[in-house]
């Protein structure tokens, strides 16, 4: 796969492209199905085209939480066999471009067909739509995928992990929920308690609601199950950022600046504040019970 980062390349695409636009964050069930359909045309090669920052980022001038980043999608877009990446960086020129000059850049691109939903808009201040393409390209009309009798959207998916309804996530994305980072060094309370934990930087990935998670760790090519606290540690020492904090289990090594991936599972409880440790602790040990069942159940399965 090769990632191209302009809409104007100094290469001529000899053989004509089958092309998807969109920001494809969490490239979800429905994501995919569009990613599968451009693949599927073997009279062209396929591409993408997306952007970083997403366009929202752009236009509130901060960046929201997203459900991948950026190297996430990439990975995800080279398994399910896409030729090309047109990574664009979104600003204010990008934002100025119009329909007409837009429809340009895909002519000039050899762009044979282009896989849309009926709702998508293109072109400066989306004034461009499917109809627009119709008159120069191939258009392919992509239904809303609905999962549950539910429209599947990022959106969606961001109200269910408010809501921690984590396998309701997973039918919509076709996984478990995941974040990536490196470990960090905490302030080692949990050690004192007798529970280690890594803790994780998760950069701007979109964060179920706080509480204590079944997860399972993907470390050094090998999966753990985990007990992991979202939140603000509100019995030890209260922070104003939530933290995420994981008990491996079965694990022993050092995870600082290791980069580690958690993938969320079942949700336990929500956080509370305790009265004494010695209340916390207990509750530890049950949760990390809960995490043993769950583990033992899944290896039966």
């Amino acid at each position: 796969m090769e990632i191209i980062k302009t809409l104007k390349p100094n290469i001529k695409f000899m053989t004509p492209l089958t092309i998807a636009i969109g920001n494809f964050d969490g490239i979800h069930l429905g994501h995919q199905k569009m990613i599968e359909t451009v693949v599927s045309y073997k009279d062209t090669q396929s591409a993408l085209i997306t952007f970083d920052p997403h366009p929202v980022d752009f236009f509130k001038k901060s960046k929201e939480s997203r459900l991948y980043t950026k190297n996430d999608k990439l990975i995800q877009m080279e398994k399910m066999g896409i030729d090309y990446v047109f990574m664009i960086s979104f600003n204010q020129e990008v934002a100025s471009i119009t329909k007409e000059e837009f429809i340009k850049i895909l002519k000039d691109l050899n762009v044979k067909r282009v896989v849309i939903g009926k709702d998508a808009r293109f072109g400066h201040k989306g004034a461009g739509n499917y109809q627009d393409l119709e008159k120069t390209f191939e258009v392919v009309l992509m239904p809303d995928f609905i999962k549950n009798e539910q429209k599947v959207s990022t959106t969606y998916i961001k109200k269910l992990l408010d809501q921690a309804k984590l396998s309701e996530v997973k039918d919509n994305l076709g996984h478990y929920y995941q974040i990536k980072g490196k470990v960090e060094h905490g302030d080692k309370v949990g050690r004192t308690i007798g529970f280690p934990t890594a803790n994780m930087d998760y950069d701007h990935y979109y964060l179920p609601k706080n509480g204590v998670y079944i997860t399972k760790v993907f470390i050094d090519n090998n999966w753990y199950y985990g007990t992991t606290n979202l939140g603000n540690n509100p019995t030890l020492n209260h922070s104003l950022k939530p933290k995420l904090e994981t008990f491996i289990h079965d694990f022993k090594g050092d995870l600082y600046d290791k980069e580690i991936t958690l993938e969320f599972h079942k949700y336990i409880r929500p956080e509370i504040k305790f009265d004494d440790t010695q209340t916390l602790i207990s509750q530890i040990n049950d949760d990390i019970n809960q995490t043993i069942t769950y583990k033992n159940k899944m290896n039966v399965l």
